[in-house]
């Protein structure tokens, strides 16, 4: 069949109006989040999820309504950033039957080209069993500039092996970034950082100044040694990292992502408190903080205080450098040609 050049430009700039993953891995019963991006004349449009081998015949399942608000239909819910030109679609309690093919969508409105429809990128959903020994977040979000932290907990069998953050699409080639040692203790590479908390099995990895190249696929994965069988791998957890634009007065802050549900039979003692994942994830924020305080406000305190002591120390001197004696009172200025008394 024979295209014009219209309809074969319109084919090909289609392809590049709306872009996401070709495929997000998820675990029975856990969560994961697929990230469209768009072109800006689609702004102001509605973005849809929908379900089937085809774009054009696929059953829709949730809709924008076309404000940045979350919409949802059962256990999938979507909601779109038209400042950043995205929209992200989140399916939760994953089951088996949930794997399939489905597709990121744009509903516009086409009057004059009856061949033409909604812009569309197609995804593959695949729902793995998991591994119970490593679980975490399936997708976290920070913003321009900002930190976040990614929470993984672990089996006890693993409380003293090393653990370690790496990127890419497949676990088996992700690229090491960085390592714990076998110690309670922050390691760090760059802007990233991971510590243990081998008491809550439990390892945070904690993310600095984000740029927009730090979106990506991620893995929490334990170092193991595997000696009779030579298709095992590392125990991994697939984590979603997603970058926004922040508004300036939230520049700064640190976002914190915690598992979403402990092991089965977890001793609730072995759970890091709300508290203490919020001092394990802004440890670096609170010492900037703590570090504004000193230079604007704790340091010109003490220097004061210290101004206001030797004030108050100071010696007194009368006419001519002399220090007055009590029944001697001190004098006022002299007169030309006058001394002062007592000289």
């Amino acid at each position: 069949m024979w295209l014009s050049p219209v309809l074969l430009l319109l084919c090909l700039s289609g392809s590049l109006s709306l872009t996401g993953p070709s495929s997000v891995t998820g675990t029975l019963g856990g969560s994961l989040s697929v990230q469209c991006q768009y072109e800006e004349v689609y702004q102001r449009y509605s973005k849809y999820w929908c379900r089937g081998q085809y774009g054009a015949t696929c059953e829709k399942i949730v809709e924008t309504k076309g404000e940045e608000k979350e919409e949802r239909s059962g256990r999938v819910s979507i909601r779109d950033h038209a400042d950043n030109l995205t929209f992200i679609v989140t399916m939760e309690n994953l089951t088996a039957d949930d794997a399939g093919s489905y597709w990121c969508r744009i509903q516009t409105l086409w009057l004059l080209d009856v061949w033409s429809r909604d812009p569309s990128f197609h995804v593959n959903v695949f729902v793995s069993t998991g591994s119970l020994s490593l679980m975490g977040p399936s997708s976290v979000t920070g913003t321009l500039g900002s930190s976040l932290c990614v929470q993984c907990r672990y089996e006890e069998v693993y409380q003293r092996y090393n653990k370690y953050w790496c990127r890419g699409q497949y676990d088996t080639t992700c690229e090491k970034i960085v390592e714990t040692k076998g110690e309670e203790k922050e390691e760090r590479s760059g802007r990233v950082s991971i510590r243990d908390h081998a008491d809550h099995l439990t390892f945070i990895v904690t993310m600095e100044n984000l740029t927009a190249d730090d979106a990506g696929s991620y893995w929490c994965r334990i170092q193991t040694v595997w000696l009779l069988d030579v298709w095992s791998h590392d125990p991994s957890f697939h984590v979603n990292v997603f970058v926004s634009t922040a508004p300036s007065k939230t520049t700064g802050r640190t976002t914190c992502q915690a598992v979403p549900a402990a092991f089965p039979g977890l001793n609730t003692k072995q759970n890091l408190s709300t508290e203490e994942l919020l001092t394990c994830c802004s440890g670096s924020l609170l010492s900037s903080v703590h570090f504004l305080l000193l230079v604007f406000l704790k340091l010109p305190l003490f220097l004061t205080l210290v101004g206001a002591v030797l004030w108050v120390n100071r010696p007194l001197r009368g006419c001519g450098g002399i220090k007055p004696k009590e029944d001697n009172p001190q004098c006022s200025a002299p007169s030309p040609g006058r001394p002062c008394p007592g000289t």
